[in-house]
């Protein structure tokens, strides 16, 4: 019977003895030799490229990214639509219209001779309109000016509106609640 060895040669299979495979399957070739050379040429540039970037100076790009202030992107400079909010002032006690004088005591020339005078606005006055509610601008009256009433209107939303006449004569209306009894 054939020993292992030489069923191992039979078959085609290489031993380490074989003086053909002495330095390794193929390394008798000049291509193997060539691409190891390579291989160890690539590692010897790469550990050389990776020693001179990490002693080298930082680029000017990366100093620029490096002293980045997200302040002055996020700072806002531009112009704005909108006017700077200021606080409310409460009105002077003589703006408005002058008050009617004390010594005109007209009596109204209609039935009614109700009188009220504005009130409950907090100084502010009521406006006088030519229709209620929302109609066009008479002027302005000031707290505590006296009306005489010449008539009362309930609108469909359960406000009323008294028809009042100045004490020189400007006609219009004005809202309940801006007035109370004199």
């Amino acid at each position: 019977m054939a020993s292992v060895k030489q069923m191992a040669i039979r078959a085609g299979h290489a031993t380490t003895r074989s003086a053909r495979y002495a330095l390794g399957p193929g390394a008798d070739l000049p291509i193997a030799r060539i691409v190891a050379f390579a291989l160890i040429l690539l590692m010897v540039g790469a550990v050389w490229l990776a020693f001179r970037a990490a002693t080298a100076a930082p680029s000017p790009t990366a100093v620029d990214i490096s002293s980045f202030d997200p302040g002055s992107v996020l700072a806002d400079d531009s112009p704005h639509f909108l006017p700077t909010p200021v606080a409310a002032l409460p009105a002077d006690v003589d703006s408005g219209p002058p008050p009617p004088p004390p010594d005109d005591q007209s009596t109204p020339d209609t039935a009614t001779s109700d009188r009220v005078k504005v009130a409950n606005t907090g100084g502010l006055g009521a406006i006088l309109r030519a229709d209620p509610p929302s109609g066009k601008q008479v002027t302005a009256l000031r707290e505590g000016t006296v009306l005489d009433v010449i008539d009362r209107k309930t609108l469909p939303d359960g406000s009323e509106w008294l028809q009042v006449k100045t004490a020189d004569g400007t006609q219009g209306w004005v809202y309940s609640r801006l007035v109370s009894s004199d």
